[in-house]
C-alpha cells in the first residue's frame, strides 16, 4: 500500500522524494536486520513510494499567526510545512529565483528537478508563500516590526570558501557552487580536457562528476588528507571511483599556475597527517621540500561553504566568528524572542534530515511560543496479528540478500542521465518483506538482555477517554476528558531486581531508547520501590484484590482493582472507578490548583493487566501471582 506508506513518510518527513535520492540514511545504520546480513534498503523503498504514492495533507484552521522564514532550503521548507499543518501561516524568502537553495542546484545525475519540485509543490499546497528573487535585506527584528509573529532564519551556507593562494582569481578557477548552480540552469562551461577539483566532500565529488560529464576527459580531486579521512559520503566516493576519476591524497595546494591569465596547473606540496585537530581528524602537516605541480585546463575550488548573513547587521542575533548563528539546540532560538534559527547557517555545511530536523524543532517552538497546539499528523501503525507475528520471527532466523537499486554503468554515464534507478515493482514488495516490523513488533531488548529483566507482555489495546478532574472548594468535579489510547497488544516491562545496568537493551533499541529505564520498572521489594523517585511500580495481591503502586516525580499513587471495579488513590484525591472509567466516587484529600488528569491511573492499569496475564512466575513479596 504506498499511498499508506507515504503517508506515514510525510507525516514526519516533508521531503519524502528528495530524502529518497540523496538522503544519507542514518535510519538504515540503526536497522534491526544489520545484526543479521544487511539492513533493510529504508532509503529506496521511500523514493519508491514518493514516486507512486498518491498524498497530501491539509493544513488546520488559520490561527491569524504569520512567520517570515528567509531561505527555502530544506530547513526553511520544513519548518513552513509543519507551521502550515498547525495552522500558522509562513511566508519564505528566497533570494534566488528557484527554490529549494542546495537542493535546486544538486546534479540531475543524482537528484531530478522534478522530484525536487513535487517536494515542494506539496508544501505550497498547504498555503505556504514562497517568494523567489526576494532576498532579506533587514535583520529579523525589523520583519517582527513589520507584523510577523516569527522568524526563522534557515539561510543556509550559500557562499564560497577560498583557498586564500596566488592565482585564485585567474580564467579557470571556478567555485564548486557557482558551478553546479550554471550546470543546473542549463550552461555547459569549457572546462577544457584537464580538470582538478580541490576538496573532500560530497559538494567536491558531485563537481568532480559534473566536470567529467563536461569534458569526458581527466578529472582529479586534490584532498590534503586521505581518502579514508574524507567527508564525502562512501557511496559518493564509490561513484567518483566507478566514473574513473581520480585522488590525488596528501595534497595540499599552494598556488595556481597561471599564463596569460588562464590556469595551466596547480602547484601543491605533499602532506603527512599529525596530531588529531578538535575535529578528531589528523591534521595534515607539510613536508618540506615536497612541490610538485599537477597539469590542469580548469580548477574546481570546493574547500568549503560560508554563511552570507549581511541581513543580520544591526541584529542582536548571536554569531559565531565564521558567521554561523548560535541557537539553544533544545528550541532553535537564536537569542532574540521571536527569531529562530537552523540548518547550516547554525550547524555549518551538514546534510538534509538535520536541517529538517532543525525546522521542525523550530516549528515546535515557535507554536509553543504563540501558544498554538502543535502536533504532527496522525498515523496509524498496523497492528500484527499473532500469524504475522510468527511470520515475523520466521523472517528474524532468515537470511535475506538486500535488494539493490540498479545502476547505470561507468561507461553509459557520459551525459547527465539518472545514474541510480527506482526499484521496480517486484524488487520493491520482497524488500519490503524483509522489514522486521519493530514499530510494532520489536522484543530486542528482551532477546539481548543477559539478565532476563525485560519482559513481553500482552494487554488489551483500549481507545477511550478518562474524565479530567477540577478542585472546586471542598469538592471534585469532571470539568472534561484526556485521550487514551493503546494500539499494540505487546509491550515491555522491566523487572528492576534483575537489571545490572549492563546497557545491552540501549545499546541494541532500533528506537534509540534506553529500555532499562524507559519501560514500567517493576520493583519485587517494597523497600526498593520506595527508594525510587521516577518511573516505579510495585504489586501486591491478597485473594482476587489487586494492588499497584506507582512512584513519580517522588509522589506515590496506588491503584486497586476487585469486584469489577477500581479505585486510585494519591496525595490529593480518592476516586472510585468503574471497569469503564465511569467515576463513581470521588474524594477531594487535599486541594489542589488547576486539573487533574487520570492518565497515571490508566496507564497503572495497563501494567498491571500486562503483569496479572502474561507473568504468573512472577514471586511476589505479598500474595502470590
Amino acid at each position: 500500500d504506498v499511498d499508506r506508506a507515504l503517508e506515514v513518510i510525510l507525516a514526519r518527513n516533508p521531503l519524502p522524494g528528495v530524502t529518497g535520492y540523496v538522503c544519507t540514511h542514518l535510519c538504515q545504520e540503526r536497522c534491526t536486520r544489520n545484526n543479521y546480513d544487511q539492513p533493510v534498503a529504508i532509503r529506496a523503498l521511500k523514493r519508491f513510494a514518493a514516486e507512486k504514492g498518491r498524498v497530501s495533507f491539509r493544513p488546520a484552521t488559520d490561527t491569524g499567526y504569520r512567520v517570515a522564514i528567509i531561505g527555502s532550503g530544506p530547513s526553511g521548507l520544513a519548518a513552513a510545512f509543519f507551521l502550515a499543518l498547525n495552522g500558522v501561516k509562513p511566508t519564505i524568502y528566497e533570494q534566488r529565483d528557484k527554490p529549494g537553495g542546495m537542493l535546486s542546484i544538486a546534479p540531475v545525475f543524482r537528484l531530478p528537478e522534478s522530484v525536487v519540485q513535487d517536494d515542494i509543490g506539496r508544501i505550497e499546497q498547504l498555503g505556504v508563500d514562497i517568494r523567489l528573487s526576494h532576498p532579506v535585506t533587514v535583520p529579523p527584528e525589523t520583519l517582527l516590526e513589520e507584523g510577523f509573529d516569527a522568524v526563522y532564519i534557515g539561510s543556509g551556507t550559500q557562499g564560497s570558501g577560498r583557498l586564500g593562494i596566488e592565482g585564485e582569481d585567474g580564467t579557470g578557477v571556478h567555485q564548486a557552487l557557482d558551478l553546479l548552480e550554471r550546470v543546473g540552469r542549463g550552461e555547459r562551461p569549457d572546462l577544457g580536457r584537464r580538470v582538478l577539483v580541490i576538496g573532500g566532500g560530497n559538494t567536491a565529488m558531485d563537481a568532480a562528476r559534473t566536470a567529467r560529464r563536461l569534458t569526458g576527459g581527466q578529472v582529479t580531486v586534490v584532498y590534503r588528507r586521505t581518502q579514508s579521512e574524507m567527508p564525502a559520503s562512501e557511496e559518493e566516493v564509490e561513484a567518483l571511483f566507478d566514473e574513473g576519476i581520480g585522488l590525488e591524497e596528501l595534497a595540499s595546494p599552494q598556488r595556481v599556475l597561471l599564463e596569460d591569465g588562464r590556469v595551466v596547473g596547480l602547484e601543491c606540496v605533499r602532506n603527512v597527517l599529525g596530531e588529531p585537530g578538535p575535529d578528531g581528524r589528523r591534521r595534515p602537516t607539510p613536508v618540506a621540500g615536497s612541490a610538485f605541480q599537477l597539469p590542469a585546463d580548469a580548477v574546481i575550488v570546493a574547500i568549503g561553504q560560508r554563511a552570507e548573513v549581511g541581513f543580520l547587521e544591526g541584529s542582536t542575533v548571536s554569531r559565531r566568528r565564521d558567521g554561523t548563528i548560535v541557537v539553544d539546540p533544545a528550541t532553535g532560538a537564536a537569542g532574540v524572542e521571536r527569531v529562530y534559527a537552523g540548518g547550516d547557517v547554525v550547524r555549518g555545511p551538514a546534510i538534509i534530515i538535520e536541517a529538517c530536523a532543525d525546522g521542525r524543532r523550530a516549528a515546535e517552538s515557535i507554536c509553543r511560543q504563540l501558544g498554538v497546539p502543535f502536533a504532527l499528523p496522525a498515523v496509524q501503525f498496523p497492528t500484527l496479528s499473532e500469524e504475522e507475528i510468527v511470520r515475523v520471527k520466521r523472517n528474524r532466523a532468515r537470511r535475506a540478500a538486500q535488494q539493490r537499486e540498479s545502476l547505470l554503468e561507468p561507461a553509459q554515464r557520459l551525459g547527465f542521465n539518472l545514474v541510480v534507478q527506482t526499484l521496480t515493482e517486484d524488487a520493491a514488495r520482497t524488500e519490503a518483506n524483509r522489514c522486521l516490523q519493530c514499530s510494532s513488533f520489536c522484543d530486542k531488548c528482551v532477546e539481548v538482555c543477559p539478565n532476563r529483566a525485560n519482559y513481553t507482555v500482552t494487554v488489551t489495546p483500549v481507545s477511550l477517554t478518562l474524565p479530567r478532574l477540577s478542585c472546586r472548594g471542598t469538592a471534585l468535579t469532571v470539568v472534561g476528558g484526556d485521550p487514551f489510547r493503546v494500539a499494540q497488544p505487546r509491550q515491555i516491562i522491566h523487572v528492576d531486581d534483575l537489571c545490572n545496568s549492563c546497557g545491552n537493551c540501549a545499546t541494541f533499541c532500533v528506537h534509540q531508547g534506553k529500555p532499562y529505564l524507559d519501560k514500567p520498572r517493576l520493583f519485587l521489594r517494597r523497600d526498593d520501590f520506595e527508594r525510587e523517585e521516577e518511573n516505579a511500580f510495585y504489586v501486591e495481591r491478597e485473594g482476587e484484590r489487586w494492588t499497584i503502586w506507582r512512584r513519580e516525580e517522588g509522589r506515590t499513587s496506588s491503584l486497586v482493582v476487585a469486584d469489577g471495579e477500581m479505585v486510585f488513590e494519591d496525595e490529593w484525591l480518592r476516586v472510585r472507578l468503574s471497569a469503564e472509567w465511569r467515576v463513581r466516587e470521588m474524594v477531594l484529600k487535599e486541594p489542589f490548583a488547576g486539573e487533574h488528569s487520570l492518565l497515571s491511573a490508566a496507564e497503572m492499569a495497563v501494567v498491571l493487566e500486562g503483569i496479572v496475564t502474561s507473568m504468573p512466575f512472577l514471586p511476589l513479596e505479598h500474595g502470590e501471582l
